[in-house]
């Protein structure tokens, strides 16, 4: 294991037990942390004030081969995505290849161009492409419409289109080897509520959802946009949250 996080690889070995029931965490920024997932993936959480919320924490996921790792999602501000560039290639000596983008909202893409200037590959679909153009904000420089697979060392990253629910443009990323789900601000924690559905099509967002069980059933690991990680009960929460929806179509 690279030398990445070497704090948390300790906090781990202190206490199975502890580590059961909380992952560890290494605070990296005023507003950034890391946590803890699996043995190459670690979940980046940053912090922003959103009017009519709060103080919220958005997730995003790191992937880890060898000492070169793809970055799902942004974290919320630029300030927040520069610290966790920084962190990793400065200080940790770890090379960033490509840098995900899951729908177009500023949870998922601020900074953004502060990741290009670095020649960091960016990636999304070409709804996000589309809609960050409209919006006036950086888009992903590499589109796909459906389905694309990135290689990750001699790793594959599938990255997948849905259908809607949060955003018409959500995708969801699977690690095969982790089994680890990235569903983003699709996916919802448990006991979460409907949050944010300003750009929502809230009458198919179960059916996307369903697609997305269908998909990749050998899922252990599922990452909501916010709130705690899980396993596939996520998804099922998620599809029951929205179900009565169907109706409205």
């Amino acid at each position: 294991m690279h030398k990445l996080f070497t704090l948390l690889l300790v906090l781990v070995g202190c206490s199975a037990a502890l580590h059961a029931q909380q992952p560890a965490v290494q605070q990296i920024g005023e507003d950034i942390q890391l946590i803890r997932l699996t043995d190459n993936t670690f979940i980046h959480r940053s912090f922003k004030v959103f009017e009519g919320y709060g103080r919220i924490g958005s997730n995003g996921l790191i992937y880890m081969v060898d000492s070169t790792c793809v970055i799902f999602d942004t974290p919320v501000t630029t300030k927040t995505t520069v610290r966790l560039l920084d962190y990793l290639t400065k200080e940790q000596g770890i090379t960033v290849q490509a840098v995900v983008v899951n729908h177009f909202h500023e949870d998922c893409t601020a900074g953004l161009d502060s990741v290009q200037a670095r020649g960091i590959l960016t990636y999304g679909s070409k709804k996000t492409v589309a809609l960050c153009e409209a919006e006036g904000t950086t888009a992903p420089e590499k589109k796909f419409r459906r389905k694309k697979v990135i290689k990750l060392g001699d790793q594959q990253i599938v990255n997948y289109a849905p259908g809607p629910g949060h955003t018409v443009d959500n995708i969801v990323s699977y690690l095969p080897t982790e089994g680890v789900l990235f569903g983003g601000c699709l996916i919802k924690s448990l006991g979460a509520g409907r949050g944010n559905t300003n750009d929502a099509v809230v009458s198919k967002w179960s059916d996307t959802v369903e697609r997305v069980q269908k998909k990749f059933p050998e899922a252990i690991h599922v990452i909501p946009g916010h709130g705690h990680a899980g396993g596939p009960e996520l998804l099922e929460f998620t599809v029951e949250l929205f179900a009565e929806d169907r109706l409205k179509k």
